[in-house]
Order: C-alpha cells, then sequence, then structure tokens
C-alpha cells in the first residue's frame, strides 16, 4: 500500500529542516482520515519512502492574479479574464481545487458547456 501526501507551503516553512516532525505532524493528520484502528499502523509502522521538495508542484488555490475557487470553479469560455473563442472551453486544476478532485470537476463542466453549444 502507498500513501502520497501533499504538504502546503506554510507548513513546509514550518517544518523547515525538521523533516522528523514534519513526518509525525503528517501521521497525525493522516489518522483522522482513516478509520481508527489504522492509527496506530499510520504513527508506527508506516515506513517514509521518501520526500520530494517540489516547487510549484500544484497551481496557487488563493491569492495571485488568477486564483482558483473553491467553489465550483471559474467559468469555462474565459481565461485570464479574457472570453474564449465560442466553442472552445478551458478546464483543469488551475481552474477549481489544485487537486485531482478539482481538475475532474473542472473537466465535468467544460464537458457540460460543450454539450450545450453541440
Amino acid at each position: 500500500n502507498v500513501c502520497s501526501v501533499t504538504i502546503l507551503k506554510s507548513a513546509m516553512d514550518f517544518f523547515d529542516g525538521k523533516l522528523d516532525a514534519l513526518d509525525a505532524a503528517a501521521r497525525k493528520q493522516l489518522t483522522s482520515w482513516f478509520p481508527s484502528e489504522f492509527s496506530d499502523d499510520i504513527l508506527n509502522k508506516w515506513e517514509l519512502k521518501g520526500f520530494y521538495d517540489i516547487k510549484n508542484a500544484q497551481p496557487a488555490q488563493l491569492n495571485g492574479p488568477t486564483p482558483a475557487n473553491i467553489n465550483g470553479g471559474r467559468g469555462t469560455a474565459a481565461f485570464r479574464g479574457k472570453s474564449l473563442p465560442k466553442g472552445l472551453f478551458v478546464c483543469g486544476d488551475h481552474m477549481a481545487t489544485a487537486t485531482l478532485n478539482g481538475a475532474l470537476e473542472s473537466g465535468v463542466k467544460a464537458g457540460k458547456a460543450a454539450a450545450e453549444v453541440a
């Protein structure tokens, strides 16, 4: 079994140089995501296989010139404030939350918009 975790910049900055403390904090958070019978395994038996600090791995969620929207994402018929030609739509995690779920949600929204044009 594999569990992959994304850690936001603010937490990375807080735990800078303290990988063991970051690992412990992440494991503690993970115990709230899984049924309680797995808590001991998560805290004490899971093996950390790697840690990769990938700068700008996800598009900005908040702030910035074109922040993602956590409530359904942005419209699909415009990009960076400019309308797209009729029948052209944009989707991706940069249009909703910077997650796989956001990318899928955005794709569904673009697909529905495209179906209305057809």
